[in-house]
Parts: C-alpha cells; sequence; structure tokens
C-alpha cells in the first residue's frame, strides 16, 4: 500500500513540471499572438495614416504655395523699401509711421468702414425679407430664388458695365426713373459725393442674394411646429419674429454678419471696376477709393511693394480685431439651441 502511494506521489511530481511548462508555452503563444496583433494594428494605422496624408498633400502644398509663403513674404516686405523690381533693404517700421502720417490711407480707411457700416445694412436685412418671403408656400418661389442670386454669379467686370450704363448722368435707366417722378438726374459716377454710394447700391445688389440664401437655409431649419403652437396661443407674426425666428435664426445671422463684414472691408473688385480711371483714380477724386483698391496702386501701380504691404497688414489687423470683437460679443445674443 506504501509503495502504491509512493509511486503515485512520484508520477505526480514527474507531471508537475510538465504541466507547468504546458501552461508557460500558452502564455508565451498568446503573448506572441497579442504582440503580432499590436503590430499589425500599429501597421495598419501607419498606412491609413500614410493614404490620408498622401490625399491631403495637394491641398497642404497649395495652401503653403499660394497662402503660407506669400503672407510671409509680405510680412518680410513690410519692412523694407521694396519696390517692384530691385532689391528690397530693411527700413523696419518706417512704412508703417508712413501709412499713419498718409492723408490718402487715412481716406480709404473711411470709406471703407462707411461703405462696409452701410453695406452691411443694406445686404443683410432685405436678405433676411426676401428670405421669409421666399420661405412660405409661394407660385414660383424657385425661379424667384434663381433671380434674386443670379447677380452672386455674375462677373464683377459685366456688373460694373451693366451699372456704368443704368447710372449714367445722361441715358441711365436710373436716372430716366428720376425723371419720371419728377426728380433732377443723379450724377453717380461723376460726382465725389455720389461715388461712394454708387459702389454700396452695387456690391449690396451683388451681395443680397447671397445672403438671401443663407438665411433661407437657416428659416428651413426652423421647425413648423413652433409657429404653430405660437399661432394656437394668440401671437402675432411679430411676436413670431421676435421669439421663435430671431431666436433659431441666430447662429445663421452671426455667420451672415461675420462673412459680410470681412468681405466688405476686402472690398476690391466693384469700386476698381466701376470708378477706375486713367489718372489711376478711383472714382472722382478718390471717391470710391477703399484699402484694397489703394494697396494695387501703390504696389503694383506705383510699385512700392514693401508700403503696399504694410498698408495690407495693417487691415489684416484691423479685420482680426473686429472679428474677435463679433465672437465675443456673439454669446449675448447668439443660441445654438
Amino acid at each position: 500500500m506504501y509503495w502504491v502511494i509512493g509511486r503515485e506521489a512520484i508520477a505526480q511530481y514527474a507531471t508537475r513540471p510538465r504541466a507547468r511548462s504546458l501552461v508557460m508555452s500558452k502564455q508565451i503563444q498568446a503573448s506572441v499572438s497579442v504582440g503580432a496583433a499590436k503590430d499589425r494594428t500599429s501597421s495598419k494605422r501607419i498606412r491609413e495614416a500614410i493614404d490620408a496624408y498622401s490625399m491631403l498633400l495637394p491641398t497642404i502644398v497649395g495652401v503653403a504655395i499660394f497662402f503660407i509663403i506669400p503672407l510671409g513674404i509680405s510680412f518680410y516686405l513690410s519692412f523694407t523699401n521694396a519696390r517692384l523690381f530691385g532689391d528690397p533693404e530693411f527700413i523696419w517700421f518706417a512704412n508703417y509711421t508712413r501709412a499713419f502720417g498718409d492723408s490718402v490711407f487715412y481716406k480709404a480707411m473711411s470709406n471703407t468702414f462707411i461703405f462696409s457700416a452701410a453695406t452691411l445694412l443694406l445686404s443683410t436685412v432685405p436678405a433676411l425679407l426676401l428670405a421669409m418671403l421666399l420661405n412660405e408656400q409661394l407660385a414660383g418661389r424657385a425661379f424667384f430664388r434663381a433671380v434674386f442670386f443670379i447677380p452672386v454669379v455674375a462677373s464683377v467686370v459685366g456688373v460694373a458695365l451693366l451699372w456704368r450704363y443704368l447710372l449714367n448722368v445722361d441715358f441711365g435707366f436710373v436716372n430716366y426713373l428720376l425723371r419720371i417722378v419728377g426728380l433732377e438726374p443723379i450724377p453717380w459716377l461723376t460726382r465725389p459725393e455720389y461715388g461712394l454710394l454708387s459702389v454700396i447700391l452695387v456690391f449690396s445688389w451683388k451681395t443680397i442674394g447671397y445672403n438671401m440664401v443663407i438665411f433661407l437655409a437657416g428659416l428651413q431649419g426652423v421647425p413648423r411646429q413652433l409657429y404653430e403652437a405660437a399661432g394656437l396661443d394668440g401671437a402675432s407674426r411679430w411676436q413670431q419674429f421676435l421669439n421663435i425666428t430671431a431666436p433659431m435664426l441666430s447662429p445663421t445671422t452671426f455667420f451672415v454678419l461675420v462673412t459680410t463684414l470681412i468681405n466688405c472691408l476686402q472690398v476690391f473688385d466693384v469700386p476698381l471696376a466701376l470708378g477706375l480711371t486713367r489718372g489711376n483714380t478711383v472714382g472722382p477724386a478718390d471717391s470710391m477709393l477703399t484699402v484694397v483698391p489703394l494697396l494695387y496702386r501703390e504696389g503694383f501701380l506705383s510699385q512700392w511693394m514693401g508700403y503696399a504691404s504694410a498698408q495690407a497688414w495693417i487691415l489684416f489687423v484691423i479685420i482680426m480685431v473686429i472679428t474677435f470683437i463679433q465672437f465675443r460679443v456673439s454669446n449675448r445674443w447668439v443660441h445654438y439651441e
């Protein structure tokens, strides 16, 4: 009996190291398989990253070549006396000092601010009214949406030529209408006091359609149930606008205000196409001159690239400050939900 017990104990002792080795081999195999899975996962992520960056590479190269590098060159030139041709020399802040003492630059800035304020009003309020009208169930509303959007896609040169004829003091259609109602014709494009007003009207006419489409998209996101519930409670259309439309449309309104104001501060094509003369003045007595046409005149016509770059960076800082203020103030009236 003791012999049997001893034999079983010896057998158990002999098989114990073999069981340990089996457990250890299984653990090693499991760790190897986990490591291989991690390697496969990491290699898959690397391949996905390479694929993603290879698809982004054309955009990155384009942004670097056409935006980042020219931005850096412009910042460098703003501290030099660079001409369109020739070797630049550092003059540090002389271009900025010259800009802040230049009466023409102050006139361009003044025109830009007046133009931006007036155009922001004339291209936003009518656009909102048109969007609310075309959001109703009206016959032919798709046609009218397309008609109001046509000026947005029209060529600036074509628009300028069209409005040159419409605003002509002798045979323009606008002055023809003024004569019909018994008013005197207005020299829109030949008198300094009307030059900037002409640019405001043309740019607003060209911008209303784009803002209308943005407002229309925002209005279609407002639930109709809110208006139905307000109507059952006896709310008037004006009360519905103040308490439903305006709060629900505030993110869209904020977007329209920011983008329209930035476009107004950077306006270039309309005043140049509408008022550039052979004497390189923009409108009669530079009445249509804004900052960006001034940059073009200083940089490419007068060939003072360094001075034009300094003016561009001043405008850039002004736009950044105004946009920052808009975002800070937006927390008080923009409701995202």
